[in-house]
């Protein structure tokens, strides 16, 4: 169990790895929702034996982990849950996501900074797409908004990140 002296330290860590381990997942459970709730439990765990880390090692990697630990043990509680790759492949993402993190996280924030500048019209667009992962046709209908109308907003949406994080494709930081 962690004490309130490692607190400062874990934070550091932690704050320096939470995009990551949330991304990594989304990409495990393609669903929003699911990552959030899995991902609140991670971090709790990585809290509470924060004690057991060992600082030789990637803090990340250690996340990591954990995470991959929770999503099975989500999956075996969740009965439409199911994994759509092969555990090999979770691992091998594991291992990249933990390698390609450097050069990752200066265009997350940057993307984090431009998505902030967004209307709310526009953040809403983009939550239900890629964080909640609905189809066209779903935001569509939700929203009173053509299907057309829908696709044409989030590239309109999406050239504007474009620009904003200084043209960087955004096939490149993951998010399209």
């Amino acid at each position: 169990m962690s004490t309130i002296q490692n607190r400062p330290e874990f934070l550091k860590l932690f704050l320096k790895v939470q995009p990551a381990v949330r991304s990594y997942l989304l990409s495990l459970l393609r669903n929003g929702v699911d990552a959030d709730d899995v991902f609140q439990e991670v971090s709790l765990v990585l809290w509470e034996r924060f004690g057991d880390y060992d600082a030789r090692f990637p803090f990340l990697n250690w996340a990591f982990g954990i995470a991959r630990n929770h999503v099975a043990r989500w999956r075996r509680s969740t009965p439409r849950a199911r994994a759509w790759l092969p555990p090999e492949v979770e691992e091998k993402l594991a291992v990249t996501y933990a390698e390609i993190e450097e050069e990752l996280s200066p265009r997350r924030k940057a993307l984090q900074t431009c998505v902030e500048k967004l209307g709310a019209h526009a953040r809403e667009l983009l939550s239900l797409r890629y964080e909640k992962v609905w189809s066209l046709q779903q935001i569509a209908s939700a929203r009173g908004m053509t299907l057309n109308a829908v696709n044409k907003a989030l590239g309109k949406i999406r050239k504007a990140l474009s620009d904003c994080t200084g043209g960087t494709r955004m096939e490149e930081m993951g998010t399209a």
